[in-house]
């Protein structure tokens, strides 16, 4: 067993010497570490900017990508009406207002014709493009090509921008090109982009197309002629005005090992004499827009940064001689004093780790600010613990436990989530006729005995009870518990509710329920008012299940099994199939299974 050592003893003896030694270990480390801790600082804070930049150019230019082949598909669908191609006006403009990053839209077919749309126009504009060089040499080499991709960043006299331009060949289900799709995102938004990233001033951003051109700079946010035309869409590094980016590729220093915290950035410094400063560029290669890589990176001015943390520490030392004596003469005298309100607190968090809230006195109040604060935030904290497990416990009796612990953990909210559930409806058979002998206080009783034993099934088989409507139960599978095996989860509860009745009686009343179960695509979150709200699910199968189970009623049957359940649990339980048939609200016709207990 590890030794320990009471902490009267440390305040009283320890803290005196080791605050004394701390104290000048820290300082002369600081001084000796503090242009390494604020260039690491600096490493940490550009690496999250550059994967940031990252993240948000992925999100700006993969919709563009992705509705490429939305866009293909629908030409290839409607491939008759190419030859009038203004029968696509509106689906193209749809197209453009999904995408605010594109500002146009063109398709140009195997005779240079094109039809362009835009965003500022209402329609399209069909112009002829055979004559334009190289035009007919693209489109053949489209005949030859699949795949969508990015081309090289080019100035164009239509929209007067530098653009990303996004090429798709589209060929038909014999292979013969139908056309070129090509969409234009401007990259004038990239610079505005990029700055608004930077986390604080001395660090700037920027993005180079291959290694010398600029394609993004804050400073290009003043400096480019939108309306100049130009062969030279990109400025190159000689060109550009920013003296330390074009020092990037002739650093002083290549691989700061101090600051290597991700092994897919690279790193390097440079003394510039114009600015008579140290900067350090961090940047990261990426391959996924054109033929040439883009270098996503930032510089780093070490002096904005380091000017400041060493005035600090300075500040800080100067009055490390009057903290030095504060400290030890406050361990002697105040050891002590200090020592018993921490053990009382200690001693009732270990109550609090074995969760005997209810075994837990009230912590007395002190007369050292700090030492109160934490009494009274202490007992607050175990008034609160007691009020959520109270909370809990009664919310728990009124929605799905899982939906409960959602509820406290996230602030009352429950965030609404798409997935691939199974549904179990089951109802009883013959409940009016029942309720109508026995009257309303002997239906109460057996609803509570039989909804006790059947929630307890489905929970066993981590399924949740949504929804009790009459004599009607809910339940869902997959949702909000994570479930794999979902559709095996709700037969076997099901196979044990069935089993449940048939052995078993509910306040003296024999009871035969009727189960439909399908699986497939749910939308499940809170709905209701504002300030009254449902956990409930929706979707198709939350309808199917409940027909299904109507269905037993013609079949003569007590548990009816949609196809889509049945091929998810192969095997749980013995199926057979009933028939077919079209579930009310669907156009197929599905198969039925219900159990075989032959």
């Amino acid at each position: 067993m590890a030794i320990r050592i009471p902490i009267r003893y440390i305040t009283v003896f320890g803290v005196t010497a080791l605050v004394a030694t701390a104290v000048g270990i820290v300082f002369y480390l600081g001084f000796v570490s503090a242009a390494k801790n604020t260039r690491l600082l600096m490493s940490d804070q550009a690496t999250v900017m550059i994967n940031s930049m990252e993240r948000n150019i992925a999100l700006w230019l993969r919709p563009v990508h992705e509705q490429s082949s939305w866009i293909a598909k629908h030409v290839v669908n409607n491939a008759n009406d190419i030859a009038n191609i203004e029968k696509f006006d509106q689906f193209m403009l749809g197209a453009l207002a999904a995408t605010d990053q594109v500002a146009g839209i063109a398709f140009i077919t195997p005779e240079g014709l094109s039809r362009r749309w835009a965003r500022v126009d209402a329609g399209g504009v069909t112009e002829d493009w055979s004559t334009r060089p190289g035009i007919l040499e693209w489109i053949a080499s489209g005949q030859q090509r699949s795949n969508s991709s990015w081309v090289e960043p080019f100035f164009t006299d239509t929209i007067d921008k530098t653009i990303l331009l996004h090429e798709s060949p589209v060929h038909d289900a014999d292979g013969n090109l139908l056309g070129m799709l090509a969409q234009i995102v401007p990259i004038e938004e990239l610079s505005r982009h990029i700055t608004s990233l930077a986390p604080r001033e001395g660090m700037t951003p920027f993005i180079l197309y291959g290694q010398n051109r600029v394609l993004a700079h804050p400073q290009l946010i003043y400096e480019l002629n939108e309306g100049e035309a130009t062969s030279t869409p990109l400025l190159s590094l000689d060109e550009f005005s920013d003296d330390i980016l074009k020092r990037i590729w002739s650093p002083d220093e290549e691989q700061l090992f101090f600051l290597v915290t991700d092994n897919n950035l690279q790193t390097s410094g440079a003394y510039i004499d114009k600015h008579e400063q140290f900067y350090i560029y961090i940047y990261r290669f990426i391959a996924d827009y054109g033929n040439e890589p883009w270098v996503l990176g930032a510089y780093l001015n070490t002096e904005v940064y380091g000017g400041t943390e060493s005035e600090r520490l300075v500040r800080a030392l100067l009055g490390s001689v009057g903290v030095l004596l504060a400290a030890v003469i406050g361990a002697i005298l105040l050891g002590r004093y200090i020592t018993r309100p921490i053990t009382h607190i200690a001693n009732a968090s270990r109550l609090v780790e074995a969760n005997a809230l209810d075994d837990i006195p009230e912590l007395s109040s002190s007369r050292m600010r700090e030492l109160d604060d934490a009494a009274r935030s202490f007992n607050q904290m175990i008034i609160d613990l007691r009020e959520r497990n109270l909370i809990r416990q009664t919310l728990g009796r009124f929605v799905p436990e899982e939906v409960a612990r959602s509820l406290l953990s996230e602030g009352g909210t429950i965030q609404t989530e798409t997935a691939q559930a199974t549904l179990l409806y089951s109802d009883i058979e013959g409940f009016t006729a029942l309720t109508e002998t026995l009257g309303p206080t002997k239906i109460v009783a057996i609803l509570n005995a039989y909804f006790s034993t059947m929630v307890e099934i489905i929970e066993r088989h981590n399924g949740v009870v949504t929804q009790f409507h009459g004599d009607a139960i809910l339940a869902t599978f997959n949702v909000p518990i994570a479930n794999p095996e979902h559709a095996k989860s709700a037969l076997k509860a099901a196979s044990e509710m069935l089993a449940a009745v048939e052995k078993q009686s509910f306040a003296d009343n024999r009871l035969r329920i009727r189960i439909g179960i399908d699986s497939g695509q749910v939308v499940a979150g809170a709905v209701g008012a504002a300030g009254r709200l449902s956990y409930t699910v929706y979707g198709n199968s939350v309808n199917s299940a409940a027909r299904l189970e109507g269905l037993n009623k013609d079949l003569g049957t007590y548990l009816l099994v949609s196809e889509n359940t049945a091929k998810l649990a192969d095997g749980v339980i013995a199926l057979r199939v009933v028939g077919e048939t079209q579930i009310r609200g669907q156009v197929d016709t599905i198969k039925i299974y219900t159990e075989d207990v032959s």
